[in-house]
């Protein structure tokens, strides 16, 4: 009789034992021998809890609850353990089943997760959220990130070694240095002085981590967070960044990397001086002519901002060949610059060759600085020329725009609403990352009562609500037709009802009230039960201060919801799958079935 009641629950369901051994992290084989009857599982054991887990998560998962709870006879008011409670009854034929328990995973390493890890570090040593913060000299929210496995600190190694040693010191001023050792797994008998067991903290708290491509993620997003609303202001003044005797030069020929600099500050002090429209840049040779020097580096930098606050569009030819990582840095040498609108970034398709090195700086209406040289040799034997004839002029631009043909765009820039960035998703899978409820599933009226004390005129208003109905719209059909996943903080009361709790709104910061609160949970609620590919995950707090996320597997957009308003979107497939890749940990972390998160916002009502 179990085994006949499993198989029609398979059928009923429409999923299979390897669902069920997917979800449940079990063997295939294991569920198959209960399917067929030749195991029947003690009530009540872990294997018999194992496999009602599954059906249950697997109903959940196909949008099927209520069939499961129509063909066990449970009300419709359960929760969700009492519903796997009722099934385990079903399945047994009434035997006394105990009320459904958590199971743990199987063979789990005590604190696997860097979080656990340091939460229980802390934890030994006496250390809060707000003291460890104050020793490493960052805000507490970070090590309250770090704790619930949002955040990373791989992006910072200097980092990732201050909190070795300060929970090191720590054990040493509490007498605990060797509780310290014996919660890392450090062997009994081996060495207890600071650097070892600091030593052993580091091994403990990193080496069992998967490496992956999480903190080259949150690096690039802290960037774009960290813009400021005076960002394109140089370093230096014009004076300052361009000796007059450089750029009044009239010579057609530099060597090596002391000329390449000289050639570039007088490329781009006339560029300014001149007031050109147009830059197009490409270079696959070392970039040690641009850092190595510091004081070039702020020259660069100085003269790069006054053009582009001139009004100076940059095109810029990345050379991306190695890893992600590279790419990274690529993107943010440039970031600071991206608010002002101004820049085009892209990617070159082709792989460059490890013979010769190429640099093409152009300025159309000007002159070029060009080189191909020996790689390696650039330094000390390079050779650029710096032509302004302006035949030269359109063949180097032919050969850029041939560069540009087998180019892919690596950021964009929006200054105005990111909505401008999400089409061509179609059907993919959509994650949505945010510090609040989206606008995308925020009632019309809703919006319209926050819209209604903001004070804004009626054009903003109406360009809000467009958007608003974009959004919406782009939500229904990938949640209908695709999938959407949805991952938010809920607010504590003292937030909610101190009116602390922003909502989702382009160019304003305004707060819920506790109505407007709960009528956008009500249609959250409605959308988990409507549509089989919602997903709302509830985090312990926003990953990201005012930034909102949408990940795609062929975009990522990251915006950002304070002044400079702006949204960088990226299209590199590595970087996408970086981004998937991130969004998924953090799913497989935090996810639990519909019926569990309705009860969750249910309390907002």
């Amino acid at each position: 009789m179990f085994s006949e009641k499993v198989k029609q629950i398979l059928a009923l369901l429409e999923t299979s034992s390897a669902d069920i051994a997917r979800i449940s992290d079990c063997d295939k084989s294991h569920i198959s021998r209960m399917v067929s009857g030749a195991r029947k599982p003690k009530v009540n054991g872990a294997a018999a809890w194992r496999l009602v887990s599954g059906i249950y998560l697997a109903a959940d998962e196909k949008g099927r609850t209520d069939k499961l709870r129509e063909i066990i006879r449970c009300e419709s008011d359960c929760s969700a353990d009492e519903i796997k409670t009722h099934l385990m009854k079903w399945l047994y034929d009434g035997e006394e089943a105990d009320a459904a328990k958590p199971l743990s995973p199987v063979n789990k390493t005590p604190y696997r997760a860097f979080g656990e890890k340091l939460g229980a570090a802390m934890e030994l040593t006496g250390l809060s959220n707000i003291r460890m913060g104050k020793l490493l000299n960052i805000d507490p929210s970070y090590i309250s990130r770090f704790r619930s496995g949002l955040r990373s600190p791989k992006a910072n190694p200097k980092m990732m070694s201050d909190i070795c040693v300060t929970l090191t010191e720590c054990a040493t001023s509490h007498g605990k240095l060797s509780a310290l050792a014996r919660l890392t797994g450090a062997e009994i008998g081996v060495n207890t002085d600071r650097e070892s067991v600091s030593e052993a903290v580091y091994e403990w708290l990193y080496s069992d981590e998967i490496t992956d491509d999480t903190p080259l993620v949150q690096g690039l997003i802290d960037q774009i967070g960290s813009f400021s609303a005076d960002i394109i202001k140089p370093p230096l003044t014009f004076e300052e960044a361009a000796d007059e005797d450089i750029i009044s030069e009239d010579i057609s020929t530099y060597y090596g990397l002391a000329g390449l600099q000289r050639a570039v500050i007088r490329f781009l002090g006339n560029v300014f001086r001149r007031g050109e429209k147009e830059l197009y840049l490409y270079s696959d040779q070392n970039m040690n002519w641009m850092v190595s020097d510091p004081v070039f580096r702020v020259k660069w930098a100085s003269l790069m901002t006054l053009c582009v606050t001139n009004g100076t569009k940059i095109s810029i030819i990345h050379n991306i060949n190695r890893d992600l990582s590279e790419m990274a840095a690529a993107i943010k040498s440039w970031l600071p610059l991206y608010p002002s609108g101004m820049i085009k970034s892209y990617y070159c398709k082709l792989r460059a060759g490890e013979r010769f090195s190429t640099t093409l700086f152009l300025c159309p209406g000007y002159a070029c600085i060009s080189g191909s040289n020996g790689a390696g040799t650039e330094n000390e034997k390079g050779m650029y020329r710096f032509d302004t004839d302006s035949s030269q002029l359109t063949a180097y631009k032919n050969t850029y725009d041939e560069l540009l043909n087998h180019s892919g765009e690596l950021a964009r820039t929006y200054l105005t609403d990111y909505i401008e960035g999400t089409d061509g998703y179609d059907d993919l899978p959509l994650s949505v990352i945010s510090y609040t409820l989206s606008l995308a599933t925020m009632p019309e009226d809703t919006l319209l009562s926050i819209l209604d004390r903001s004070g804004k005129d009626i054009a903003e208003i109406t360009r809000i609500t467009e958007l608003h109905k974009k959004l919406s719209c782009l939500a229904g059909h990938h949640a209908l037709d695709g999938s959407l996943h949805e991952f938010a903080p809920l607010p504590a009361d003292e937030e909610l009802f101190g009116g602390r709790v922003i909502a989702d709104i382009p160019g304003c910061s305004l707060s819920y009230t506790p109505k407007e609160y709960a009528d956008h949970i009500r249609n959250i609620i409605s959308f988990l039960e409507n549509y089989t590919n919602y997903r709302f995950f509830i985090v312990p707090e926003a990953p990201f201060e005012e930034i909102s996320i949408i990940v795609s597997e062929r975009s990522v957009a990251v915006t950002r919801r304070k002044a400079p308003y702006v949204t960088i979107l990226f299209e590199h497939p590595d970087l996408c799958r970086a981004f998937s890749a991130y969004t998924e940990r953090i799913g497989e972390q935090y996810k639990q079935d519909k019926l569990t998160v309705r009860h969750r916002l249910e309390q907002y009502l």
